[in-house]
């Protein structure tokens, strides 16, 4: 089909929806695969001049002090201690990247001849429940491990508390079996997710950390229309929809017009066969990218 007549399709469909209703890269763009808020230099757990091994047992203390507490814990009293730990352990993690700078900056070159100082840190890290996460090519931070924070308050906190660890959970997970079992995440995958941030963010407007939520949903609504520099969503230099992609962002629009990832996913395609023409290759991914950034600020500010 060519462009025109989709283009010509999509508007049709578009104006169908309108009646039913009355976080790729370019190759030169420098972007970390996956931005987040990080503690380390927060005021109030600064850990600076620490060094791995006192971050360690650091670590390892609170996670006991963690456990001890919300053995006894209601559901106010677990929320709480989310809220109080999810800070502090962010930070110690946090502060290990920090402490284990140059380990990080060479891991990725050591492939399969890691020497026994690297791999029995892999233990180490292992059996706190922490693993090298890989940001993008080059670069390795310590994270931990998917579900920790769920698995630890499950059936302790509120339904709200509870959906947000389940779908951080989710998230996380992903991109864990990426990295691990190069299990590929799906275009049904990032949907699922975009929906379920899009319901959460909707319907707890006033949870503590809608914040992250939103910034979740963001980044999860931009990897599924821009992708990855791995697996972009369209050939850049070409300004080009792969096929897969547009297929899907069309069916999305006509079978979801209430949403608003639908409505964000229908103006994204409008504005790309709109300018698709108008610019350089490098001018339209960062126009369309602005675009879609401000149309999804908007909508959920």
């Amino acid at each position: 089909m060519s462009k025109n007549c989709i283009y010509i399709s999509l508007l049709s469909l578009l104006t169908f929806a309108s009646c039913e209703k009355e976080k790729m890269t370019p190759a030169n763009t420098s972007n970390d695969t996956i931005t987040e808020v990080h503690y380390a230099s927060d005021p109030d757990y600064a850990l600076a001049n620490k060094n791995a091994q006192e971050l360690v047992v650091h670590f390892e203390n609170e996670q006991k002090n963690l456990q001890k507490k919300l053995k006894k814990a209601n559901k106010k009293e677990a929320e709480a201690l989310f809220i109080d730990y999810y800070k502090k352990l962010s930070v110690i993690v946090d502060s290990i990247s920090v402490a284990e700078t140059n380990t990080l900056n060479t891991y990725h070159s050591l492939g399969n001849t890691k020497p026994d100082s690297i791999l029995r840190k892999e233990k180490l890290y292992e059996k706190l429940g922490l693993y090298f996460r890989k940001l993008d090519s080059t670069k390795y931070d310590f994270k931990i491990k998917p579900g920790y924070f769920y698995n630890l308050f499950h059936k302790k906190i509120s339904s709200e508390y509870e959906q947000y660890l389940k779908l951080r959970f989710k998230e996380h997970k992903l991109l864990y079996d990426l990295q691990f079992k190069n299990e590929k995440i799906t275009l049904q995958d990032q949907r699922e997710l975009i929906i379920n941030w899009e319901k959460f963010i909707l319907k707890h407007k006033d949870f503590k950390f809608i914040d992250l939520a939103k910034k979740s949903y963001t980044d999860n609504l931009t990897m599924y229309l821009f992708g990855t520099p791995e697996k972009p969503t369209f050939e850049i230099s070409a300004k080009k929809l792969y096929m897969e992609n547009e297929q899907e962002y069309i069916s999305f629009v006509k079978n979801n017009p209430k949403l608003i990832s639908a409505e964000i996913t229908k103006k994204f395609l409008k504005h790309f066969y709109v300018n698709d023409k108008n610019f350089t290759a490098e001018e339209f991914y960062i126009d369309l990218k602005e675009f879609t950034k401000a149309e999804i600020a908007e909508r959920i500010k």
